[in-house]
């Protein structure tokens, strides 16, 4: 299996790190080669950057570019392998004349070839490690922690050079490592974090989560202030603003503010993420227990379509029987299973419209006119149409006509239809028998009631009644159904005429009354 290194290009940020390395080794073997010391050293009297430090940054920048073209990744791994293998080595002949004590091998002896220092060395031993790392998905995470060390090493080194009369120079730069050795591997080490970085310790701060972003905020100013705050301190010892003790005391005591300031927003920016996203997770816990009501909600109404498109397909099916009977039939019983059949057709082609009135409301495709229509003749044309209805179900109907009928501004059709449907409804709720009554007001508005000494509705039903495939409680007693879409309906056309509509009911047992509200229009006569 081929490792992920030589399967993903390196970064772009990585290849750019590498090439900038690769020029700055060139140059530093170019200046040995001419004697320009300021091409190895950049200040005189600093450590120079050793010729074979050069060799092996060029063999480092090789391994971390290569993998961006794949006819070179053998080369790039090759070269991986001798850079460790070199640094490795030198790392020995340091530790044997350390040891021996009769070879002194050290970045500033007159050997032509000059070895790099042990700590040099002994970072590029490291950026050679954390790029053979980078070749195991498993071993990217440890990579990276070892090339953040590299890093903060070099940093560190960097540092000694501003404290030339201090122990941290002695220890680092004074060793043998050059200001170009550190600004290399430096480099180096952060080509090794870009090269992958969503992945490994590099995708908690390099992606686009929330999160991410805190952490890169956190990063930076962990790192800026501290430095920010020791170069104030150091400032001000060095112009004998402040004696030592004090410059200690500030250098503790602004970092521990640092920290704490850092820490704390850190804080308060992760209970910021946390509490939106508890709230997108109630948002979410919201939208699915809606889903799976709509879900429960569609698996009814299909249950209910099935139901009610049976009832009328059993009639006409019962007929069609009848009339394929051998023999023929009267034109009594040929009329009268024509009428059964056209009646179950009306009663499917009823439901059919609804459902598609239901769907041009809420797509906005249904528009009312808007003309003066006399309220009294609406509820006339209501009742003749469901009269069939009422008299199939032998139910008492009551009207109160008004001896001068409200007008108002719509649509007769569609008013019809909305009284109808309430009509329908009434009778579909209450008892074969019972008491329908029909009243019409006129005042400061137009009001239409439909009255039933039905089955009623429950407190909870009342707001509920009128969104669509809601229906109250069957009961044993009430074959007549519906889908629940007559009211929804009402409600859609009644606020298309700039009305409303209220339910009303004592309770279950005491019969309901549906109550239309309309704008009157006064002094207005129908056209």
């Amino acid at each position: 299996m081929s490792s992920p290194l030589h399967t993903a290009p390196a970064a772009p940020l990585s290849t750019f790190l590498a090439s900038t390395a690769t020029l700055v080794a060139l140059a530093c073997l170019l200046g040995w080669t001419l004697g320009l010391e300021v091409l190895t050293s950049v200040i005189p009297g600093y450590p120079s950057m050793a010729p074979v430090t050069a060799g092996l940054t060029l063999l480092a920048a090789c391994a971390l570019v290569q993998p961006r073209f794949a006819r070179y990744r053998s080369i790039g791994g090759a070269a991986n392998m001798l850079l460790v293998v070199v640094a490795s080595a030198v790392l020995l002949v340091h530790a044997w004349a350390w040891w021996d004590g009769a070879l002194r091998v050290a970045a500033g002896n007159t050997v032509a070839w000059r070895l790099p220092s042990p700590l040099t060395a002994m970072m590029l031993l490291g950026t050679g490690i954390s790029m053979l790392a980078l070749a195991s998905a498993r071993h990217v995470r440890h990579s990276q922690w070892l090339a953040l060390g590299v890093l903060g090493l070099a940093v560190l080194t960097l540092a000694g050079y501003l404290f030339r009369d201090t122990f941290l120079y002695q220890a680092l730069p004074g060793a043998g490592t050059s200001i170009l050795t550190t600004l290399v591997l430096a480099m180096l080490a952060l080509g090794c974090l870009g090269a992958r970085p969503a992945e490994g310790i590099m995708a908690a701060v390099t992606g686009a989560t929330h999160g991410a972003r805190i952490a890169r905020r956190l990063l930076l100013a962990a790192i800026a202030l501290p430095v920010l705050l020791g170069g104030a301190v150091w400032s001000a010892l060095h112009l004998d603003v402040i004696d030592i003790n004090t410059a200690i005391a500030l250098l503790v005591w602004g970092i521990a503010a640092t920290i704490v300031v850092v820490t704390w927003l850190g804080a308060v920016s992760l209970h910021c993420a946390d509490s939106a996203r508890r709230q997108a997770q109630h948002a979410l816990d919201e939208a699915l227990a809606s889903l799976r009501a709509a879900d429960a909600h569609k698996d009814r109404f299909l249950a209910v379509l099935a139901h009610e498109l049976r009832n009328p397909l059993a009639p006409i099916r019962a007929s069609a029987d009848l009339l394929r009977l051998p023999g023929g039939m009267d034109l009594v019983r040929q009329r009268r299973t024509g009428d059964i059949i056209l009646r179950q057709v009306a009663c499917i082609t009823n439901l059919v419209e609804d459902l598609l009135d239901l769907s041009r409301v809420r797509q906005g495709l249904l528009s009312a006119e808007r003309v003066p229509v006399d309220l009294g003749q609406v509820v006339q044309d209501a009742l003749e149409q469901t009269m069939p209805l009422m008299l199939q179900r032998r139910h008492q109907l009551h009207t109160a006509p008004l001896a001068q009928p409200p007008v108002v501004l719509g649509d007769h059709k569609r008013l019809v239809q909305v009284v109808a449907n309430l009509l329908v409804n009434a009778a579909k709720y209450t008892p074969e028998g019972g008491v329908i009554v029909v009243a019409l007001r006129a005042g400061d508005v137009a009001e239409v009631s439909v009255g039933d000494n039905g089955i009623g509705l429950e407190a909870h039903m009342l707001d509920r009644i009128f969104d669509s495939f809601t229906q109250a409680r069957r009961t044993p007693g009430r074959v007549v159904g519906g889908l629940g879409v007559g009211l929804a309906l009402v409600k859609s056309l009644v606020d298309l005429h700039g009305g409303a509509i209220v339910a009303r009911s004592p309770g279950l047992g005491h019969g309901s009354t549906f109550l239309v509200t309309l704008p009157c229009q006064h002094g207005v006569t129908q056209a």
